[in-house]
């Protein structure tokens, strides 16, 4: 074999080695595609709790900025005997005298009551509407329009209007309608 040919073996070997090389690229590729999207999506978390830090922090300065200086013991007690007085008042006049971890109580308390009338909101709601299945409701409502329009038909009401009694009553005037 002269210069321009290549041996058949040589070739195989030579396509067999860049195939690996190919494959390994393409998984190489996939590995890195999916560490990408594991990155992108930890950077949004990242961004998203960076942002509410921010807020948070933006905040912060706010307020220390409306107290100008540092707060006393006493300016500080004021305003949690405001956020109580608050949430007593939200529960009613006869909860001043609680204290802060009574009023939370009292606030968990009513939510979970809240909670379990809702649960049987729920549960008598499902239970009607498992009663009326069937359309039993409708079909007595039907029923009984059926048995009205009967009476009215049997008392000679049939859906007419009533007649003026003008005719058969001679001195009978209508009378005036007032408004």
């Amino acid at each position: 074999m002269r210069f321009p040919f290549v041996p058949r073996a040589w070739h195989d070997a030579r396509i067999a080695a860049l195939t690996a090389v190919q494959e390994q690229l393409a998984k190489d590729l996939a590995a890195a595609e999916k560490e990408l999207a594991g990155v992108s999506e930890k950077y949004t978390d990242t961004a998203i709790v960076n942002d509410c830090l921010t807020d948070d922090l933006a905040k912060a300065r706010q307020r220390l900025a409306e107290y100008k200086g540092r707060r006393t013991v006493a300016e500080v007690l004021e305003e949690h005997d405001v956020h109580r007085k608050a949430l007593a008042d939200a529960l009613g006049d006869q909860k001043y005298h609680l204290n802060w971890d009574e009023l939370i109580a009292e606030v968990a308390r009513l939510d979970e009551a809240a909670h379990a009338w809702m649960a049987d909101y729920e549960a008598e709601k499902k239970r009607a509407d498992h009663l009326d299945t069937g359309g039993e409701i409708g079909r007595l409502k039907r029923a009984n329009a059926h048995l009205q329009r009967q009476l009215d038909d049997a008392l000679g009401l049939g859906g007419r209007q009533p007649e003026d009694s003008s005719r058969w009553q001679p001195g009978y005037k209508t009378p005036e309608k007032t408004s």
